[in-house]
Formats: structure tokens, sequence, C-alpha cells
């Protein structure tokens, strides 16, 4: 819509408040400040020549609308003066009037020519303008009136002058730009073109209405001009009728002129509104080629996103192609890796073990020689234990004296003691009594001692001297503290050496024991290097033993090679046989030993009427032929000339027979190619592929035939079969022999590789998760062999092997045995699982299923026979081990196989499950045991994690990455399999990439197919599993109670019944899992079988390589619910076997809304199956094409409460005309799910009511 501006004539219009203004002004800064200042300046100068033009208009406009009204009073003046002037001067008047209105008029129509340039100029300049109003509103936001709280550091938009005091004419536009850029998809290009188509014809309707609007502009402008020069003749009359006419006809005449005048103010308005008219008109005019262009303008870029978009698509999808290509190429290096490693080990333990043998008499000597010294070393320890031992005896004793003498000098030394402090109060009491006696009296003591000096002076004079006895005695208690101190530094010195001796005879002790210690494990290691010692000779015996039958088997071999092998010599003689007639004569060639000579012959080519319409009525082109073969060099023919060319070439080839040479002969092809020779050039027209196979199985080492020669897709020629050409290859020296040995030694080989496969987990390593995790166990899976497996084509023997899948692990594959219909296997494989509910609920409900498939079929998707184990007695703590029956694809027997399963400890199920009375009392010997029957609810809980878990393992099983063995890389066919490893019932064919099936078979039907099975109960009672009531019986001799022997029966009509060996009373019977529960939020879909007729497009369309199935259900994406595989189309009424099924669960409330939509009143209810065509990999330019579509109603399944369970549903074409083009097996099961969601809408509006 356009914007006019008009100036704003409301008093209060420019008093806006400070706050908005102030904000507008901030905003004004910012917008500023984004913009270039090259561009600022440019769009201030246009805006000023903006406002110059407007300003030069306005003043235009008030120039006339003076003029206006000047004129208007002379009009009013004019007509006073007429009134008052007679008759006659009105005449005169009147014509200077005319006169005047017509240089009026003519004024007025060139100011309004002038006036149209200009307001088409005012147009371009409101266009202008009204773009930099615009970009101003895309850079403003919609908060303009509200300012900062802070300074941003910005600068302030300030109010445009121009647009100051213009007001906005017209609704506001309040959307506002976004940054981000538009999602690039089909839906918004389609709605840019169609508004595009819109834009364009509005467009061209405002132009056809701009082209009316001219013309009528153009018939008006003539009009204008004739009634002017009508207007000039009038007056000319009217000039002579003034000079002798009448009166009354001038009055008439002036009537008529006002009249006319009246018209032409009439006309003249209605002219200015079609100029104003046609002006809008432009003006929208151009704004729409402004928004055309802007739209094509974003359709190009669009367009040039989703090519890039494309381009990057395809470079992504080249990456992740060469990336599967390389992880493939690394596995397979990966693989041979280890088989080298392998190897080197192998080669490493077998060198050590000569090694060993060889010296194992120095050995021998060396062990004796240390056993001696070990004996000499041991009896010197012995020695010197008895000497140490006597040494400590007679310390002891000294001890004991010294500890005697010891006590005897403390007893004295205490009676001294006694004698010291008597004396010592004696000699106390003595010192009281003589200080109180010099207290009493005046009695000195150095008097008295003085006196008493005196007197024994005086009675040594008087009396003999006796001072020899006083000395005597002195000496003696001299000599007695002498002693005593003699006697306590001996016990200081004997209590020292005491604390050595002990010390001493402590640390002898830690000497003897670690000697004893010492000793204890040299003769344990001893004991152990003569075990390992013997352990080794009887090795040893055992190697030299399968050396000498190696050596025996290469004498026999050397012997062959040397006396049964000769050089053969090329004689130069005709060939007698017709069909290999040759003429040229050949040289002498020698053979060496070993080698032999293969001979390729091209006798002659015809071409169809085809190819020689490709080379022109009247063309006789020019061929040859190359031949290329094994390591040789290509091989040319002569150019020959016509249209049925003879070559009569024969190419030789020297090759040394190996088993590289017989895998070419056996495998590959060798390609001859025709060219046409095209000047000094040539072009490759036609391929063909010969098969060496059958010139080694039994035809004398001759072949003979003609092979179809197809045109070549280098030089884009479009003709299919070309002709056909002759040929004959021949051997000099027949092969049967050396073909027979290679197949030997293959077979020899998958034994050797049979014998050391290693297992996946060490004893150890289960050890180690045991004491972390005691619930651990070990499951041992074997399967010994197979008896009288028939091949699918009974031409050959089979090149068998086996295929199969446990609980949650990897597909495991045993190696392949060539050539035989009993082979030997012996595959034995330890899977260490956690005993839980979910394992417990998989042993009870599931069935292991081997299949066993022929490498040389051609056929991928074949298997040649398959064996159903049931696994129940693995959950009662019991081994399986027996022969059972296996069936081909088409269900009959085709051989049996031995399989052996056991745990590597006891079995201990969970608490929360289903055990026998034997199982609780190895759990909980203390509670009392209650029969109870094994009813199928009570497995149900917990059934999602296992589906959940299977879905994970969900995966595209391809020939190299997931199927590849341990020991060598080929590709393998996945498994039909249900959940636990079984197969879907109605699978006839399996497939090498299919998902699983979540359908489970019964354990009592896959086991009345076993041949002979015993379930060895680990208390030792054997047991017996019988064909016919599928009932295993105790060979005791207990009877079984009336009360305990009713069945109980399950809804199928089938049960199992499993005596319990601790109670015979006691009889456990389990329904079939087929019957299981199945949960109420979970929605299976799967599409088993397709068949194709006659009426399918498909067959007609050659871009189409491929087939699969897509489902459109709910809001899944097509990856999730499209077959994980595409089969190549084959002829009409061809089977597929897709056998893809997926569980999908709807608790979250989104999918329970969708499922709800579903079944509602607006939605059909349709679940769509739609037949896709993939076209070829060499072509990743085409896409997909829709082939047809099946459907089917969840709301009249919802009615009937039936599931689609397998069943067969028609398949329509896409056309307008639409009809069965083929049948599809669907599986649906959604009744349970949509139940629930109905349950719960009813009680949300119960509970709402």
């Amino acid at each position: 819509m356009d914007f006019t501006p008009a100036r704003d004539t409301s008093a209060t219009s420019g008093l806006d408040q400070p706050q908005g203004q102030a904000k507008r002004i901030s905003n004004e800064r910012q917008m500023i400040a984004k913009l270039d200042p090259g561009e600022l300046q440019d769009r201030y100068l246009r805006l000023y020549d903006d406002h110059l033009v407007l300003k030069q208009h306005a003043r235009k406009q008030e120039d006339k609308i003076k003029k206006l009204a000047t004129k208007l009073t002379k009009v009013i003046e004019d007509k006073k003066k007429s009134e008052a002037i007679p008759l006659g001067s009105k005449l005169g008047a009147r014509e200077t009037e005319t006169e005047n209105l017509l240089a009026e008029y003519r004024n007025k129509i060139s100011q309004l020519s002038e006036q149209n340039k200009l307001l088409k100029q005012r147009i371009v300049v409101s266009q202008q303008q009204l773009q930099a109003a615009q970009q101003m509103k895309k850079s403003a936001t919609i908060y303009d009136n509200v300012t900062s709280r802070i300074d941003t550091g910005q600068p302030k938009r300030m109010p445009s002058p121009l647009l100051h005091n213009i007001r906005v004419i017209g609704p506001r536009d309040s959307s506002r730009t976004s940054g981000t850029t538009p999602r690039i998809n089909s839906a918004l290009i389609e709605d840019a073109r169609m508004a595009n188509k819109q834009l364009e014809e509005s467009l061209e309707k405002a132009n056809q209405q701009l082209n009316t609007y001219e013309q009528q502009m153009e018939n008006l402008r003539q009009q204008l001009q004739q009634r002017d020069n009508e207007f000039e003749q009038n007056l000319l009359r009217l000039k002579a009728q003034a000079t002798g006419g009448d009166s009354r006809t001038n009055l008439q005449e002036n009537i008529d002129m006002i009249r006319l005048q009246r018209d032409l103010r009439d006309k003249s308005d209605e002219l200015r509104r079609l100029q104003t008219q046609c002006t809008n008109f432009e003006s929208q005019n151009r704004s729409l080629q402004v928004t055309n262009a802007e739209l094509l303008k974003e359709i190009d870029r669009l367009d040039r996103q989703i090519k890039d978009e494309q381009q990057r698509a395809l470079q992504l999808r080249t990456e992740l192609r060469n990336g599967s290509r390389s992880n493939t190429v690394i596995q397979e290096l990966n693989a041979q890796i280890e088989d080298f490693r392998r190897e080197c080990e192998v080669l490493k333990e077998a060198n050590t073990k000569l090694v060993s043998s060889a010296f194992s008499g120095d050995r021998d000597r060396e062990f004796r020689e240390k056993e001696r010294a070990l004996k000499l070393q041991i009896a010197q320890l012995e020695a010197t234990l008895k000497a140490d031992l006597g040494e400590r005896g007679n310390l002891l004793d000294r001890l004991t004296l010294e500890k005697d003498t010891n006590k005897r000098t403390d007893d004295e030394h205490r009676a001294m003691h006694l004698k010291y402090l008597e004396m010592k109060e004696k000699y106390d009491d003595l010192a009281e009594k003589m200080r109180f006696f010099e207290k009493e009296s005046d009695i000195n003591m150095k008097e008295i001692e003085e006196a008493l000096i005196i007197l024994r002076q005086r009675k040594q004079r008087q009396e003999p001297n006796f001072d020899f006895l006083q000395k005597v005695d002195d000496e003696k208690a001299q000599n007695l503290n002498r002693r005593v101190l003699e006697l306590e530094s001996q016990l200081a010195e004997t209590a020292n050496e005491l604390e050595k001796t002990r010390n001493l005879l402590f640390m002898q002790y830690k000497i003897n024991r670690d000697y004893k210690l010492e000793v204890d494990c040299v003769q344990r290691k001893m004991d152990e290097n003569q075990a390992e010692h013997s352990s080794r000779v009887l090795e040893s015996g055992q190697l030299l033993d399968i050396r000498a039958d190696r050596i025996r088997k290469l004498e026999k071999a050397l012997k062959d090679v040397a006396y049964g092998t000769r050089q053969y010599r090329i004689q130069d003689q005709p060939i007698t046989d017709d069909n290999l007639t040759n003429d040229l004569i050949e040289e002498a060639i020698e053979l060496e030993r070993g080698q032999n000579l293969i001979e390729i012959h091209i006798s002659r080519a015809s071409f169809n009427e085809r190819a020689l319409e490709f080379f022109g009525k009247n063309n006789e082109p020019s061929t040859f032929c190359s031949i290329e073969f094994f390591e040789h060099e290509l091989q040319m023919t002569p150019i020959v000339r016509g249209r049925i060319p003879e070559y009569h070439f024969t190419a030789q080839y020297i090759v040394n027979v190996d088993d590289f040479l017989l895998y070419y002969l056996q495998k590959e092809y060798t390609l001859i190619e025709l060219h046409q020779t095209v000047g000094q050039s040539f072009q490759t027209i036609a391929t063909c592929k010969l098969s060496l196979k059958q010139l080694i199985e039994g035809n004398q080492g001759r072949l003979h035939g003609t092979a179809k020669l197809i045109a070549s897709h280098q030089n884009n020629i479009d003709i299919g079969t070309f002709g056909v050409i002759e040929y004959w290859i021949r051997l000099r020296v027949p092969m049967e022999q050396a073909f027979r040995l290679l197949k030997e030694k293959m077979k020899a080989q998958g034994y050797l590789v049979t014998t050391s496969r290693p297992s996946t987990k060490t004893s150890d390593d289960i050890e180690q998760q045991r004491e972390m995790n005691p619930n651990m166990n070990e499951l041992t899976i074997a399967i010994l062999n197979c008896s009288n497996v028939k091949a699918a084509t009974p031409d050959h023997q089979p090149d068998l092997y086996c295929i199969y899948k446990f609980y949650d692990f990897a597909d495991h594959d045993t190696i392949t045995i060539p050539s035989s219909n009993n082979p030997n296997f012996d595959d034995r494989i330890q899977y260490p699982v956690q005993m839980d509910a979910d394992l417990d609920r998989y042993l009870k409900q599931s069935q292991l299923t081997i299949f066993v498939f022929d490498d040389r079929d051609q056929k991928n998707d074949r298997y040649v026979a398959r064996a159903d184990i049931p696994l129940i007695p693995l959950s009662h703590d019991n081994q399986i081990r027996g022969t059972f029956n296996m069936r081909n694809d088409q269900g009959e027997n085709n051989g049996t196989m031995d399989v052996t399963l056991k745990w590597t400890y006891s079995y201990l199920p969970p608490s929360s499950s289903t055990r026998t009375p034997a199982q609780r009392l190895k759990s909980a010997p203390t509670t009392q045991r209650e029969p109870l029957a094994l009813l199928p609810d009570e497995s149900v809980s917990g059934h999602k994690t296992i589906a959940e878990k299977q879905r994970e393992m969900n995966v595209r099983l391809t020939s190299r990455d997931v199927l590849g063995s341990d020991s060598e890389q080929r590709p393998k066919p996945g498994l039909p399999r249900s959940s636990s490893g079984s197969p879907s019932p109605s699978s006839s064919q399996p497939v090498r990439n299919g998902r699983e099936n979540y359908h489970q078979r019964t354990s009592s039907n896959a086991s009345s197919q076993s041949k002979r099975v015993s379930f060895d109960n680990r208390e030792g009672i054997p047991t017996r599993f019988q064909n016919g009531d599928h009932q295993i019986t105790s060979e005791s001799s207990r009877a079984v109670s009336p009360e305990s022997s009713d069945d109980v029966v399950n809804p199928s009509g089938t049960s199992t019944r499993y005596v319990d060996e601790s109670d015979p009373d006691i009889i456990y019977q389990t329904s079939t899992p087929k019957n299981t529960k199945k949960e109420n939020d979970v929605v299976t879909i799967g599409i088993h079988d397709l068949v194709l007729n006659d009426k399918c497009s498909v067959f007609d369309n050659d871009n189409c390589e491929k087939v699969f199935v897509s489902v459109e259900f709910l809001d899944y994406p097509a990856e999730e619910l499209e077959t994980p595989y595409a089969l190549v189309k084959g002829e009409p009424n061809t089977k597929y076997s897709f056998n893809f099924q997926t569980d999908f669960s709807v608790r979250d409330q989104s999918k329970k809304h969708q499922l709800s939509e579903l079944i509602g009143t607006q939605s059909s209810g349709e679940i769509k199956f739609v037949v896709v065509g993939e076209p070829p990999e060499d072509q990743p330019t085409l896409d997909c094409v829709d082939v047809g579509v099946a459907t089917i109603n969840a709301k009249q399944l919802l009615q009937k409460q039936t599931d689609l369970i397998e069943k067969s549903i028609d398949v329509y074409g896409i056309d307008d005309n639409p009809e069965v083009i083929g049948q599809m097996n669907v599986t649906v099961s959604i009744v349970q799910a949509l139940n629930k969601i109905t349950r719960e809408g009813q009680n949300i509006r119960r509970i709402h009511d």
C-alpha cells in the first residue's frame, strides 16, 4: 500500500514528549552509526534534493492558489458589472469574457501538463522517500519510545528533518524483518512463486487499466480539442451575429456557451480525477515492480542455496560411500593382521616347545646340580643351627648361675644397708643427747673432745696398743665394699651380655625362619619344575609324533611333486577335434615343472540386427577383440573388416599351477571386449565374460561354446545384446587332480583353523568378573558337527558354515568347511552373562536358532538348514547336549546337528523370577517351598527392556563388517530372527541384511524337531526329552501323585511340563511364549513379503534397479520406517522377502496425542506402506520413484478389535486410475495401544464431567 505524505496541521503534532523524542534521536543515531559514511552522505544529499523539490512544489501551489483567488475576484466583479450594464454592452463584454476564458483554459491545459510532469517527478521522489522511511523502520525497533537506563555508548538517533512534520496516511507496518535466514524448503519456494505469479497478474491488470486510462485521456484531449474548435466557430458566428443577428439567437447561443462551459468544467474535473488515478496506478505499478524484483531476487537466492545444499549433500554421500569402502578395507586388513598375529604366536609357541624339547637333558642336569647344592646348603644350615642351640644352652646355664650370685649379693647388700640404717639411728640419738647436754650445762664439746683425747692418750700409755685389730676390721670392711662394687659391675656386665645374647638368639630365629620358608619355596618350585618337566616331556613326545606325521605327509607330497610331475612338450600336430580347429602351426613350447598351458581361441563374431543398424546398413565395420586373462598382459586379435568377422586368433598363456590360479579359474571371469576402429582410434562397443569353472570340473580340460556380447555403457550404446562370439578354451595338461588336492587342502586348513580358534573370554577374566559381581556366569555354546547336509543344488558339495545370535550379543559365525556334507566345526564360544531377570525371561521364552549357509550358493537370501534349540533347561541349571534335526527353507528335513550348551557355574535365577523348588532350596534353604505353576502372565514384566535391547541390536548386517569371522572375511547372509534369535514363522527365505522379527516360536514346537536330546541335570539325575508328549520325565521309578497330574492348559492349547527331581509330586507347566502378553503401549509394524505383478510400472522403468518399502506412520522419520535394504528387481510375480519388523513405544504424551488424532474424526486413520523404486548406484543424480501404495485403516482395526498378523494386503498403483499391482504381507499390532488411549480419553472426560 502507498504512503502519501501530507502536512500535519494539528496543533499538538509537533509537541512530542521529550522522552519519546530523545529515544527516537538515540535510535536514529544508532542507525546512522551502523551505516556506511558514503551511503549516509548519498542519502543526505538525496533527501536534501527532495526537500528542495517539495519546497518548489509548495511555492508553485501557493502561486496557483493566489492566481485562482485573483481570477475568482475578477469573475465576481465582472458578473456584478454585467448585471449592471445593458444588453448591447453585455454582448461585447461576453466576447471579451469568452476570449479570456479560452486563454485561461489554454493556460490551464499547459499548466496541467506541466503539473502532470511535476507530479510524476514527485511520485519518484515520494517512492525514494518511502524506501528511505521503510529502511529506517526496518532498522528501528518497536521500543523506540523507551529510553535506555544505561549509557550504551552508541550515538542516539536524531529525528529526520523530512519526516518531522509529515504524517503517514495508511496502516502502520508493524511487522519486523527477521535477520535469520529463511528455511530452505520447497513449500517456501512454491509460496514465493505463487506470490510472484499473483503480483505479475496484478501488474498486468494495472498495465491494462493504465492503457485504458491513457486511451481515455487521449480521447478526452481530442474531445477538448474538438470543443475548442467548436468554441472558435461559435465565437466567429457570434461575432457575425453581433454585427447583424437577432438578439434572441444571441441569447440562446450564450446559454449554449454557458452549458458548454459547464460541460467543459465537468470534463476537466473528470480529467483531473483520471490523472490522479493514473498517478496512483503508476505508483502502484512501480511498487509492484519493486516487490516483484525483490521476490525474483529472493527466488534466485533460494535456488542458489538449494543448489549449494544439493551439491553439499552429494559430496557428503560420496564421502560416506568412500568412508564405508575404506572401513571395509580397514576391517579386512585388521582381520588379516589378526590372522598373521595368531600364526606368529603359534609359530613362536612351536619354536619354544621344540627348543625346550631339544635342551631338556641340559635342564635336567642343571636341576640335579641345583638340587645337590641346595641339599648341602640345607645340611650346613642344620649343623649351624645345632651349634647355635648348644651355645645357647651354655649361655642359659651361665645366666642362671649369674642370676643366683646376683641374688645372694643383693641379699647381703640389703642386710648391710639395714645395719647402716640402725647405726645411723644410734648416731642421731647420741647427737641429740649431746646437743641436749650442751644446752643444759656449760659443757663445750671441744673441751670434752680434748679431754677425751687426753684420756685416750693416757690409756694408751697405760694399756697395751691394740690398733692392728682395728685396722684389720677396717680392711675387712673396705674389702667387703670393694667386693660389693665389683659384684655390681659384674651384674651390669652380665645383664648387658644377656641382652646381647637374647638379641642374637632372636636374630638367629628370624634367619632360621627365613631359611625354612626359602627351603619350602625351593622344594615347591622343585616339585613344580618336576611336574612341568614331565608335562613337557609328554608334550614333546606328542609334538614329535605330530612332527613325524607331518614329515611323513611332506615326504609323500615331495614324492608326488618329484615323481608325479613331468615336462610336457607341445608337438606340431594338427588338432583332430572339429570344434577345436586351429590353422596356425604352433612352435614347440617347453613347460617347466608345475607349469601348464592355457589356450583361448576366438573363432568368429556374429552381430544381430540392432548391432548392424548401429554400424549402418551399407557399412562394413572394422573390429577386433581384446582378451584379459589372469595376471597376463592384454592380447589383441587382428583387425577384421566385415559384418561377420572371422578372427581365428589363439592366445597362449603359460601359467604356474598354484592356489591363486585355481581360485581364479573357479571364481573369476575372463573378459573379452569387442572394439571398433574409427580412423586412428577405436571405441569399445561390447563386452562378454567367460567363466572358466567348467574347465577344471570334469571336461578333460576343454571348453567350447558361444557367449553373448553385451553392449558397452561407456559410449551410451543402448542396444542390450550386441551379438555372440564363438570360442574354445583348452588346457594342455588337465588339472582335475590339482583341483581335488586344492579342495582337500582347503578342508584340512579349515579343520586346523577350527582347532586353533580362540574363545572370547578366558577363565581368568570370568573369575575376575565373578569376584566383582557374584551374579556373573558363563555359558559355553559348542557346535560340534553336522551330518547329512545336502546343498540347495545337487551338483556340488556345499561349503558350510553356521551363524547364530545368543541373547544381546553380536552375531557369531563359525569357520567354513569346504566341500563336505558332514562338516566337523568343533566351534566353542563362551558368553559371560549376568544372571538377572532379563536373562531368565530370555531363557524361558526363547530358543536358539542356528542357521547353516552354503558359501558356494549364488543366491544370497537362502539358507541350507536351520536348527531350533529350546533354552528352558538352562533356566533350571541343566545342560543341553544332543542331536537336533535341521530343516531347509522349504520346511523339509536336511540333516542333523550336534550341539552342547552348558553353564560354567551353577545357574541361580533372580529372586523375582519363577523357579523350581530345587532352585528355591539352593537360594533360600530356610524358606518353605510351595508348588506354583509357571503361568504366562508371570513372565511379562520387563518385556520392554528386551525389546529395547534388541531394537538397539537391530542394525544392518553387512557381508563383511558384522558377519565376518575372526579368521577370514567373506559375505554371509543375515538372520531373519525374532527378538530371541528365532526365525519368523512366515519367512520362507532369509536375507543378508534383514532386520530382527519379533515373533517368537514355541519351545515345544522347536523341541519336537529334535532327534536325540538329553538335558543333563547337575545333581546327576539323568532325564530324557521325548518327542511325542513334550514332557521331561525322570528315569527313576518315582510316581506322580494324581492331584498334581492335571495339566494347566493355556489358551493356545500347548503346554510343556517339567517334573522336578527334588519332589516328584510337583509338575511345573509353562505355556508357550507365543501367547505371552504384549505391552499395551507398544505398536508393532512389520513388512515380511512383497509380490509385484506385470502391471507394476517398475518393470518398465530402466532407472529403477532395486525395490524397498517405506511406512508412513505418525511423525516418525522415514529412515526408521523403511526396510534397511533394497532388493534387486526381478521378474514379475517374484517374491521379495524383507522380514523387517520394529516396535514403537507410545508412552509419552506426544505419541499418545498423535495416536488419538489418528483415530479421530478429522483423520482418515490410514497407515501407508509405500513401495519405492531405487535407481542404480552408478547414477546418483536420479531420485527414488514411488511405485505403489498399500493402506491399512487403524479405525477399522479398532472397531473389529483384531490386529493384522502376517496378513496379505493389496498394493495399488499411484496413477490416476489405480489398479492392483501386487500383494504385501505385513504385520500391524496396534489395537491394544488404541484401546488404552481410548480408555484414558474416556477417564479424562469422566473426570472433567
